[in-house]
């Protein structure tokens, strides 16, 4: 993916000064290798690397890139869409936030990601995914003081019948608050027209307060679902 992106902003890679497989690149190609690194490839997985392991993904970048000789920039876009799109949460918001439970000194993140489907937990470093709510297990969201709030209800237990509410709760920056409780309510509202289309204008929406911005329920007027804090 690093070498797509430098195709596509540098053009093809000068050949080394040397011909063959140790060729060495050039101070030029050297100089944009080091920025493809910096700008294109995620720096959790160069944190803590050994000299050695940061040449051979050098080496591994001149390699792909090389690759791409004559590639044109649209052709190396397409690539690199097509490869993306096979991420489940291709296409979703990720926000940054820290599980409240964690202590202060805790320097544990997750990603909150936000799509269609709904909201899903991710590892901060890895991106590996946790868990998935969907948004008809989703009863109430929004900020709980300083903090983001997801309150989930769980499907109904086999043998008892009985589900159980989990609340979570997340630190995050007050503008993060209410981008991600904006987000959440669009998609909300654009479930809930989907499944029960308004019979008349005025049921189409209803407005909602936080912080001085307008959000809209994520059910119809007279329904029992989700609300906003």
């Amino acid at each position: 993916m690093a070498a797509l992106m430098a195709q596509v902003e540098y053009g093809d890679l000068e050949r080394p000064i040397l011909p063959g497989p140790g060729g060495t690149p050039s101070a030029k190609a050297q100089h944009h290798l080091q920025q493809v690194l910096d700008r294109f490839y995620p720096r959790r997985y160069r944190h803590g690397a050994a000299p050695e392991q940061l040449r051979h993904l050098a080496d591994q970048l001149t390699t792909k890139w090389a690759a791409l000789q004559g590639c044109s920039s649209p052709e190396c876009i397409r690539i690199y869409l097509t490869v993306a799109r096979k991420w489940p949460l291709f296409g979703a918001k990720l926000f940054a936030a820290q599980p409240a439970q964690l202590s202060s000194k805790e320097s544990a993140l997750v990603w909150i990601a936000v799509n269609e489907d709904g909201v899903s937990i991710l590892d901060h470093n890895t991106m590996q995914l946790h868990v998935t709510y969907p948004y008809s297990s989703v009863m109430t969201f929004g900020g709980c003081r300083d903090d983001f709030m997801l309150v989930i209800r769980s499907l109904p237990d086999q043998s008892s019948g009985k589900g159980h509410v989990e609340k979570l709760i997340f630190r995050m920056a007050a503008p993060k608050i209410a981008e991600v409780t904006f987000i959440l309510a669009s998609y909300m509202n654009h479930c809930s027209a989907a499944v029960n289309p308004p019979t008349t204008p005025a049921a189409a929406c209803q407005p909602w307060e936080l912080d001085g911005r307008q959000f809209f329920a994520s059910v119809p007027c007279g329904a029992k679902g989700p609300t906003l804090l």
